[in-house]
């Protein structure tokens, strides 16, 4: 599933700040958690922005895990970057709780001991006017522990062994 192929009715729908909010803690140097609209992350403004200008790549996209789509509110850019490190979904299935690994800062995991930082997702089941997928809800900067740890040293490592492979040395 993509963005784009959602109807009119779903965007203007998910833009609504009464039925679908995000509480967001983005991380890293962020200083406090808050709440965003959806509206940022699934429709570019109609005037244009004069502090930066926003493109398609800027939007959110599903990520599909485990055959669960899901809309986690990360630009389009960061999801080759985006690892899934647990899900579980709830006993009815109407909400998803996911620990990921967005190394997509670089500046931030160039070793194995960043592999630490994460984030934690709770998404909600959305089954409105015939569609049928996941929104988070909850996106917070976390760090993993234990096996969840141990998880993405491994992914980091690998992405640090591919890394050095493709760097050309003169």
């Amino acid at each position: 599933m993509k963005l784009a192929d959602l109807s009119l009715e779903v965007i203007n729908d998910l833009c609504n700040d009464d039925n679908w909010r995000l509480d967001i803690d983005p991380g890293f140097d962020s200083k406090h958690e808050f709440w965003m609209c959806w509206r940022h992350f699934v429709s570019l403004p109609k005037e244009p922005s004069t502090y930066y200008e926003r493109t398609e790549d800027d939007l959110a996209d599903f990520l599909t895990f485990d055959n669960f789509s899901i809309l986690l509110p990360v630009p389009r850019t960061h999801h080759n970057a985006i690892r899934l490190i647990r899900l579980i979904p709830s006993i009815d299935q109407q909400t998803l709780t996911l620990l990921i690994h967005d190394s997509f800062y670089e500046d931030w995991f160039n070793d194995q001991f960043s592999a630490r930082y994460g984030f934690l997702a709770i998404a909600d089941r959305y089954q409105k006017f015939g569609y049928d997928f996941y929104l988070a809800s909850y996106y917070h900067f976390s760090y993993l522990i234990n096996k969840d740890y141990e998880a993405a040293q491994l992914i980091m490592t690998k992405k640090l062994n591919d890394q050095s492979k493709n760097t050309i040395n003169y």
